[in-house]
């Protein structure tokens, strides 16, 4: 199920359809974004607006939150370079930065072995808010593939220590749809999450830098990957670790 609005009441009555906002009530809730970095030209990441959204929305309704990603060890400080850092203040957020946690649960998913922080299981409410992108010579980016920054750079180097490593995670490239996929499965049966939000800032290859024409609120990662898809990138490659 996914809904979509136009605006901020429509959207806040999606969060009441869908569920959220009977959750979040005198609970903790667990935020997945997309900030490994900072934002480049054409290299989307979270929409910070509507996070602060989504933030604002769990504490009026009695809930709490905490904000996690895989950040090299800068997670707070991309926030607030981002320009979230008045929420921050405003709200006791907790900041988790996956690459600087020690525990892990080994979960075996499709024959490949994957580390799901321990601590997600902590939070009874989670919730992805991704960016939605297709880069040239890059995998279409949204919900399940978001799940790639949720896992520890650590335990994903590859065994020659002396190799180059031109992305954070090498050992999830070898093969690379395989592994979205057996991730995102590995993340839902472990620590499975509730509720998916996509809006904001896009990038296809073929058309540049887009904003969504909603803001889409789901229950089901793959369902609201598809519609994302096709609805804004079905001039793009298809993703094979889709149909996996």
């Amino acid at each position: 199920m996914f809904l979509s609005s136009k605006n901020d009441p429509e959207l806040y009555d999606n969060f009441k359809t869908i569920g959220l906002k009977n959750v979040v009530k005198n609970n903790d809730a667990l935020i997945k974004i997309n900030l490994s970095g900072m934002y480049q030209t054409n290299h989307p990441r979270t929409d910070m607006a509507l996070l602060k959204k989504v933030v604002a929305y769990i504490y009026n309704n009695g809930g709490t939150c905490a904000i996690t990603e895989g950040s090299s060890g800068c997670l707070t400080q991309s926030l607030v370079a981002s320009g979230f850092g008045d929420i921050l203040k405003k709200y006791d957020i907790k900041i988790i930065n996956v690459d600087l946690l020690n525990e892990f649960e080994k979960i075996d998913s499709r024959g490949e072995y994957h580390y799901i922080p321990k601590c997600f299981l902590k939070y009874p409410v989670r919730i992805a808010v991704p960016a939605a992108s297709k880069r040239a010579g890059m995998l279409y980016s949204n919900n399940i593939k978001l799940f790639f920054g949720a896992v520890p750079r650590k335990m994903y180097q590859l065994d020659n220590a002396g190799a180059p490593a031109i992305v954070p995670r090498p050992k999830l490239h070898q093969n690379l749809h395989n592994s979205v996929a057996s991730l995102f499965l590995a993340v839902k049966n472990y620590s499975d999450f509730h509720f998916f939000i996509n809006g904001g800032l896009a990038y296809n290859e073929n058309a540049g830098e887009f904003i969504l024409t909603d803001t889409f609120v789901g229950n089901n990662a793959l369902e609201l990957d598809l519609h994302i898809f096709q609805t804004f990138f079905n001039d793009c490659e298809y993703p094979e670790y889709l149909n996996i």
